[in-house]
């Protein structure tokens, strides 16, 4: 995490010194066109693996929530998670034909509050939990480990994000203390709260964590299956919103000589369905091994974003000192060793 802040910082400075530009136009100045269409892809496959892991989220948790209902509705309802995941693409596909990313702001108001509560919730039952029956016995360096470096990656890959905020912060000078401040408090966070869920069940930690908080609840109560039900719901108003700009980077590649009509918004339409159907299939594959799954996707698509670009981008920009072209030459040999051998372990353990 610390080393994706800094290769954030990196960015940023890359940005003043060119005086301004996007990701793929910073690159491009340093590596030609080739950087541009290298990050374009990076960012597209990124957004598209994001897509595929709200899905999975979505289908490993609401059958579970469902499943409590049952004798209380029909059972056509009772869905599994192959259900799921193809039913899920009913709301999806027009919700993706969405052009505008301003109508996005009320769902993803709405699941940025439910996720809020339902982590606040998940929190607070992992404390209760470890005071009543102490600490479960956990392994301070798991066989996992390499999965997790990949999982890692994914989940502080937000450095596309970084150009268009810093573009959008009045005061420049104060956005990488404030940016740097912001993630490290949300590093404290995850340790938090990775840390003390995985103490309260030990080995038995499952992927997602609410099926460990469904499992601890009885029969009877609701709360294990809310906890679901509100994941899944938060889950599935984030797939459109994060379908969105892999959609708009793709259609300007392609729609770039068509002209505006009919034809040409059904083509978009049907480009954005075709995604739609794109993720689902690979949701569907990694259904059973959502842990190689995320690491496959934070390796390829969230890797060469985080640590490649931003070093190599720093090394042509600004001719720095030995150690610190040392020290980008680490994080860049890095990023070249987690992508390769965390996608190799991530893989085999698919197998």
């Amino acid at each position: 995490a610390g080393i994706e802040i800094y290769c954030m910082a990196l960015l940023v400075k890359c940005s003043q010194k060119l005086g301004g530009g996007s990701y793929g136009q910073i690159v491009e100045r340093c590596l030609g066109r080739s950087g541009l269409w290298a990050v374009d892809i990076s960012l597209i496959a990124s957004q598209l693996g994001f897509v595929c892991t709200e899905m999975l989220y979505v289908a490993k948790n609401l059958p579970g929530a469902l499943g409590a209902f049952k004798g209380s509705i029909p059972d056509a309802l009772i869905l599994n998670t192959n259900q799921v995941l193809l039913g899920q693409m009913l709301l999806a596909v027009p919700m993706a034909w969405i052009r505008h990313l301003k109508y996005f702001s009320f769902t993803n108001f709405i699941a940025n509050v439910v996720v809020l509560l339902a982590l606040g919730f998940l929190l607070a039952f992992a404390c209760a939990g470890l005071a009543h029956d102490g600490v479960h016995e956990v392994d301070n360096f798991g066989p996992g480990w390499l999965i997790f470096a990949g999982t890692s990656v994914f989940s502080f890959e937000c450095i596309n994000f970084v150009i268009p905020m810093y573009d959008a912060h009045e005061k420049k000078e104060t956005f990488i203390p404030i940016l740097t401040g912001t993630l490290w408090a949300v590093v404290v966070l995850f340790i938090l709260f990775g840390g003390l869920n995985y103490m309260r069940y030990g080995a038995d930690t499952a992927s997602p964590v609410t099926d460990n908080f469904a499992a601890s609840m009885s029969k009877d109560a609701p709360w294990g299956r809310v906890m679901q039900f509100s994941f899944a719901f938060a889950s599935l108003l984030n797939i459109p919103l994060f379908l969105f700009p892999a959609s708009m980077a793709i259609e300007d590649k392609i729609f770039v000589s068509y002209n505006r009509g009919l034809r040409r918004k059904w083509l978009k339409n049907l480009s954005r369905t075709l995604l739609v159907f794109l993720c689902t299939a690979i949701a569907w594959i990694g259904r059973d091994h959502i842990n190689a799954l995320v690491a496959v996707i934070g390796s390829i698509c969230c890797v060469p974003l985080a640590f490649v670009y931003p070093v190599i981008s720093h090394y042509i920009l600004f001719r720095p000192s030995m150690t610190e072209a040392i020290f980008d030459a680490c994080i860049g040999t890095l990023g070249i060793f987690l992508f390769v051998v965390t996608t190799y372990q991530a893989l085999k353990e698919w197998k």
